[in-house]
Formats: C-alpha cells, structure tokens, sequence
C-alpha cells in the first residue's frame, strides 16, 4: 500500500511539474488566473469606493419662481445623492436633457404653486425620473421624495405655527409614531459591501470553471493526452489531480488576498468567523473545479464545453439570489437556482458570516456545496475514453 502510495504522488508530481511549463509556456494561463481576478477586485473596488452613488445629476423646471419653489431647490440641493446640473424652462427640455442622458431625473414645480399652497389647495408636484439605468433613476426618485416629504412637513409646520399650535404639538402631528430604522449587516446602506462580497467570487467561480475547461480541452484538441496520461501512470485520477493542483493553488492565493483585503483591509463587516469565509472560498474553487471537469467530460470537445461552461457561469450571478430573491421566482427556477454552487456560497455567507447564526442554519447548504464533488465521476469514464482514442473532431 505504502509504495502504491509513493507512486501515486510521484506520477502526481509529474503531472504538475508538466502542467507548469505549459502555463508558463502560453500567457494566457495567467490571464485567466492571476490578471482577470485582479483587475476586477481593483476595479469594483475603486468604482464603489464611496459605498452609494452620490451627486446623480438631475434638472428642475421652476414654473412658479416663488418662495416656496426656490425653498424646495435649495433643500434638493442640500441633499448628498443628487446634484442640480441644470435648470429648463419647460418641460420638454427637461425630458429631451434626460432622453440624451444629461440628466437622470427632473421636478416640475407648476404656476401657481405657492397660491395654491396659500389657498390649501393641495398642488402637484411632478417627478420624472428614468429606469433604463436603475440605480441612478431610483436614487433620484427617493431624493425627490425626500425632498417633497420635507417640503409637505414645512408648510404643515408653518401653518400650524400660524394657528398658534405648540412646538410640541406640531411635531405629534407631523410624526406621530417615531421610528428607529437598523440596517442589519450593512448599516452604511453600502452598495459596495452588498455587491463585491458575492460579484467578485461569482468571477472567481467562472474564471475556475473556464479555465478548468481550457486546461483539459487544449489537451483533447492538441491529441497530447495519452502524453499526459502516461505521465500519471495511465491514471485519469492522477492526471486530473497533477494538472489541476497549481490551478487551487492560485486561486487560493487569490481568494484569501481578497478575504483579506476587504474584511480586514478595507474594512468590510462580518460578524462571522473569518475561517468561514476561507472555508466558502476552498469549497467554492473546488466545486467549481468539479463542475468545470463535469462539462469537458460531457462535451468533450473544447469549443463545446466553453460555451455551455460560459452559460453556467454566467447565469450563476443572476441565480444566486444577490440581485433578485429566488424566492420570488417561480417554482421550477427556485429548483434550477439550487444547482449553481455560488447560490450555495450566498446564503451561507448571509446566514454564516453576516448574520452569524451558526452551522445550525446553514448545514444544508454546506451539505449542498459538497454535492457538487459528485459530478466529476459521472463524466470520468467518458473522459478517459477521450483522451484515449483522440477522436477529437479536426474540422
């Protein structure tokens, strides 16, 4: 048993120091593994460095000139999530400014504003705000809210103060019930620490997948595969290990460079145990190794694979839940969303290391994670027979 382990690992390491040279023969290994990853932590990182977009531009179109109007300007000019870049002197011109995308959204205050609010005749204010681009259209909508909100309570309050109202009564009308908000997890409202928690693994589990794909599949299209298993003594077992073991490595080296960067750098909030993070990053390079391996063996043939492992990868970051809660979706898409790891990943990572409730929450989905180590032994055979035969189509 001993020497049929010693040959194991000796034909293992064979593979990888063969694997080595071909990635350090060909650039793009490491595009795919040190340069894509890196460029997309900087760059998500550097784009959301403020957490929330702030200063959206956006138009007023003044038709009143009044008192209160220029109040209702000066208080959307205070407000920190939207910047006045221009006013328009109908509404046309506002909504041709928006169209062209100078603006995100714009407020029409009507003749006759402040007679009508003299007269209690409840005036309308109108806000055009655009969704093809839905953060910045959202953050203007709930600026302009914000706004209307203060300016409904200031008229209130300043004619309640007309009848002789107390200071205190008028703020029990105003706000009768006072409400104290806690955002769990997030308390800075921070776009940044919701999307690159989950985005920037989501690209890690498509650069492994893909990547997985292209080592094997270049193998199968170059014919160099009874090579590569006569290295690992005729053993599929050991020629997917040897050539797969420098792969885990980066991407480990990557993964715990970003854990590091955002939770302990940066300053990203986990409640959790930092291992657990360490622990979903391992299982979710491994999972994705086993998925990549899945698909060359389904479709043996590289131009095949990487379009369906593309598709898989990339339907995974809408699926996982970050975007839109899977269980809003519909039945059989709450069941498809359970076959990507890193919807496996997100929930652990809310209940693990946001929430903090422990392995008693979150078992089944570890369990689920692991379930994915299955796949690679359903397609081996396939695989050896293809690297056997070479019966890899030339046209």
């Amino acid at each position: 048993m001993a020497e049929k382990q010693k040959n194991m690992i000796r034909h293992i390491l064979m593979v990888l120091s063969r694997e080595l040279q071909i990635m350090f023969s060909r650039p793009i290994y490491l595009y795919g593994t040190v340069l894509v990853l890196s460029f997309c932590a900087i760059f998500f990182i550097s784009m959301m460095h403020e957490g929330l977009p702030e200063k959206v531009p956006v138009g007023v179109v003044d038709m009143d000139e009044s008192y209160v109007s220029r109040t209702a300007v000066k208080q959307i000019e205070a407000l920190q999530g939207v910047k006045i870049v221009n006013s328009y002197s109908n509404f046309h011109e506002a909504r041709a400014a928006m169209q062209r995308g100078e603006i995100y959204g714009f407020i029409l205050f009507p003749k006759n504003l402040y007679v009508d609010v003299v007269n209690g005749l409840r005036p309308t204010l109108q806000c055009y705000y655009t969704e093809a681009y839905m953060v910045p259209g959202t953050l203007a909508y709930r600026n302009f809210l914000t706004m209307a909100n203060i300016l409904n309570a200031g008229v209130r309050r300043a004619n309640l103060r007309a009848h002789g109202v107390s200071e205190y009564q008028i703020m029990a009308q105003l706000q009768p019930i006072s409400i104290d908000l806690h955002c769990i997890g997030n308390p800075w409202s921070s776009y940044a620490i919701y999307l690159i928690s989950i985005i920037w693994p989501g690209i890690l589990s498509l650069c492994v997948i893909v990547m997985t794909v292209f080592t094997i599949g270049f193998e199968l299209k170059q014919r160099t595969t009874r090579e590569w298993l006569r290295e690992a003594g005729n053993s599929v077992v050991n020629a997917l290990v040897g050539k797969l073991t420098p792969y885990f490595a980066i991407y480990m080296v990557m993964g715990l460079s970003f854990l590091m960067l955002i939770y302990r750098i940066i300053g990203y909030p986990l409640m959790g145990p930092l291992w657990i993070m360490v622990l979903l990053i391992t299982l979710l390079i491994l999972t994705s190794q086993a998925i990549g391996i899945f698909f060359i063996g389904l479709f043996p043939v590289l131009r095949d694979a990487l379009s369906a492992a593309s598709l898989y990868s990339v339907l995974a970051l809408s699926m996982c839940g970050m975007t839109y809660p899977v269980e809003m979706m519909i039945r059989p898409m709450q069941g498809f969303a359970q076959l990507f790891p890193l919807r496996q990943y997100y929930l652990i990572y809310v209940k693990w290391g946001m929430l903090n409730s422990g392995i008693a929450d979150c078992w089944i989905n570890l369990l689920g994670l692991c379930a994915f180590f299955i796949l690679p032994f359903m397609v081996v055979p396939r695989l050896h027979q293809a690297m056997i035969k070479l019966n890899y189509p030339t046209k």
